[in-house]
C-alpha cells in the first residue's frame, strides 16, 4: 500500500526516485560533475593509470567533456602555476637536506592532485644540479597544500625509469604508505 502512495506522488509531481542506469555503469557515485557518467573502459583505464604510476602520470584523455570528480585528477592548464611549483620547490629542497645534494627546480612535467582539506599534489618535475648545469633528472614528489596554507612534502624522490634501470627509488618512498601515516 506504501508503495501505491509513494508512486502516486511521483506521477503527481513529475519526481521519478528511479535511477537512470547505463549497462556498463556499475557505480553508485557520478565520476563527473553534471551527473554525467564515466563508461567502464573509461573507469578502468583510469584506475589502470593510478594504480601503475601511483598516481603521478595520468594521461587519460575524458571523452565527455566533462569535469571528472575522482580521487586524483590531472592539472593540464596550470601546472607551473605559483602552488604546484611552490610544491616542488620544498620538495627539492627536502631531497637536497635529506641527501646532501644542490638541485634547483626547473619546471613541472606533471601534476596531478586530489582533494583533502587541501591538494595533495603529485608532482613530476625536472631540476638541475648547481654543481653540474648539464645535469637535468626528473624527480617525483608528494606534497600536500593545506586550506590555511601550511605545506609539507612527505616525500622527493628520483623518478624510476621504465626499463628497470637508471634512477630509483629509495625503498621507504611508497606513496600509499607515506600517505597514510
Amino acid at each position: 500500500m506504501a508503495d501505491k502512495g509513494k508512486r502516486k506522488f511521483e506521477e503527481e509531481t513529475g519526481v521519478n526516485t528511479e535511477r537512470n542506469v547505463v549497462d556498463d555503469y556499475d557505480s553508485d557515485h557520478e565520476m563527473y560533475v553534471g551527473k554525467s557518467r564515466m563508461s567502464r573502459e573509461n573507469r578502468n583505464a583510469y584506475w589502470r593509470q593510478v594504480d601503475e604510476s601511483q598516481g603521478f602520470d595520468i594521461t587519460l584523455d575524458l571523452d565527455l567533456g566533462a569535469s571528472i570528480v575522482a580521487p586524483i585528477v590531472p592539472i593540464r592548464h596550470n601546472k607551473n602555476g605559483p602552488t604546484y611549483s611552490e610544491i616542488s620547490r620544498l620538495a627539492i629542497a627536502t631531497y637536497n637536506s635529506e641527501n646532501n645534494t644542490r638541485y634547483e627546480f626547473v619546471e613541472n612535467l606533471t601534476v596531478t592532485a586530489s582533494l583533502a582539506a587541501g591538494y595533495w599534489c603529485r608532482n613530476t618535475f625536472l631540476a638541475r644540479d648547481s654543481d653540474a648545469p648539464n645535469n637535468v633528472k626528473t624527480f617525483q614528489a608528494l606534497g600536500f597544500w593545506g586550506i590555511c596554507g601550511e605545506r609539507d612534502i612527505r616525500f622527493c624522490r628520483l623518478k624510476k625509469t621504465s626499463s628497470g634501470q637508471g634512477d630509483e627509488c629509495p625503498p621507504d618512498s611508497n606513496v600509499d604508505e607515506k600517505a597514510a601515516q
